[in-house]
């Protein structure tokens, strides 16, 4: 195989709640989470040539799922390891999930959210950043595109412009999107995007923008658009009266208009069977 300055790796489950034990940092679940791919990556990144690894000195993770990665700061960033810098935007923060502190001045806010089954997972552990490894950014209630470009421009920037990685990884969740069915975010398509940029901007600086970007959430079934034509069956073939018809479903006013996906009709009925038994009020919790 060749080499690239780049890539897009579009694995499923998620890990960036999977820490080094399980229920990383006091969250009450792994989220969907199995393997961290982009802890490993990072470590992979950072080990020795003798012992298979790239030998690199510094790796930071930039994390935009609408949830903290609570596994990738457990197994990175436990303690300040010069190695590492883990950076994350996401939903919460002390007034959503609650304050550690007795001593803090608003103690109705304080107790509000003591219960660590209420404010928005997976807890408390990304509203501070617990040493100078770490920069948690949580963005309130919802992630909005105004809140998150600010965090970029003005604190991810600089500080991992300051950290001078050699490699970039980006935990890509796109459960902020608008039309996810969470409703924590606020982003389109183009935002994304836009985030996506902006991070090579500071790769092309520090690390000739080297990106590995790594799929994280995202729960959006795939935004469709009628098929004009099928492209599969051999001429003649009547497909409307062999086949089911697959069922057309509209999220969103973003999708390009090149792009045409429909949902598998096997596909439908087990997305609906998640959805009778509770999979959105799982994924809230």
């Amino acid at each position: 195989g060749g080499k690239c300055v780049n890539a897009f790796c579009a694995v499923r489950p998620p890990g960036h709640h999977a820490g080094r034990e399980l229920h990383p940092m006091n969250a009450v679940s792994n989220g969907f989470c199995l393997l961290n791919a982009a802890a490993s990556a990072a470590l992979y990144a950072v080990s020795p040539r003798s012992q298979g690894g790239l030998g690199l000195r510094r790796v930071c993770v930039i994390d935009i799922d609408v949830h903290h990665g609570n596994g990738t700061q457990d197994i990175l960033c436990s303690t300040h390891d010069p190695r590492f810098m883990y950076v994350s935007t996401h939903a919460g923060g002390p007034h959503i999930n609650g304050y550690e502190d007795d001593k803090a001045d608003d103690s109705f806010r304080r107790g509000h959210y003591m219960n660590k089954n209420e404010g928005i997972f997976p807890g408390r552990c990304g509203d501070t950043s617990p040493n100078p490894g770490v920069l948690n950014i949580p963005l309130g209630k919802k992630v909005t595109p105004s809140a998150l470009g600010t965090a970029l421009v003005c604190k991810v920037t600089p500080a991992v412009e300051a950290f001078n990685p050699e490699l970039i990884i980006i935990s890509a969740g796109f459960d902020a999107h608008i039309n996810d069915p969470l409703g924590m975010g606020g982003l389109s398509a183009e935002d994304f995007g836009t985030v996506t940029k902006v991070i090579c901007q500071v790769a092309a600086k520090s690390c000739s923008g080297r990106v590995l970007s790594i799929l994280e959430g995202g729960y959006g079934v795939p935004c469709c658009r009628p098929i004009p034509k099928d492209l599969f069956l051999p001429k003649g073939t009547n497909d409307k009266e062999s086949a089911p018809q697959p069922r057309l479903l509209n999220l969103g006013h973003d999708l390009p208009e090149s792009m045409e996906d429909n949902v598998d009709p096997a596909l439908a009925k087990k997305l609906d069977k998640c959805h009778q038994e509770g999979f959105l009020e799982s994924v809230r919790e």
